[in-house]
């Protein structure tokens, strides 16, 4: 089981896993590092409220914005988020290091 399944489980079923291994929080998806890099600075619950807010697009933009800051990339030991498209129509955020280099560095904000 994910940890985002366990926590899916308690917040009813808001957060769920993709067909393809991710997590899928209301629509906004992030792999598995991803997410484990987001719930270091977000409760699950709070991501939720920030993709009912603001959509996912808007709550990967702001994901991206917190991760680009200075503090927060030093903090996270160089690692940060991009935005990654897949074939669906929902925004990917994967984690800097899941990338190619070449990748991350035309992404990162």
């Amino acid at each position: 089981m994910k940890i985002w399944e366990l926590h899916g489980m308690h917040l009813r079923g808001a957060i769920k896993t993709t067909p393809d291994g991710d997590a899928d929080v209301e629509g906004l998806v992030l792999s598995e590092k991803a997410y484990l890099l987001a719930v270091r600075d977000f409760r699950p619950a709070e991501l939720i409220d920030m993709v009912r807010q603001s959509g996912p697009e808007g709550a990967a933009r702001a994901l991206l914005l917190h991760y680009a800051k200075d503090d927060s990339f030093q903090a996270n030991g160089g690692r940060g988020l991009v935005a990654q498209r897949e074939i669906s129509w929902m925004p990917v955020l994967k984690r800097t290091d899941e990338l190619p280099h070449a990748e991350v560095a035309g992404r990162r904000l």
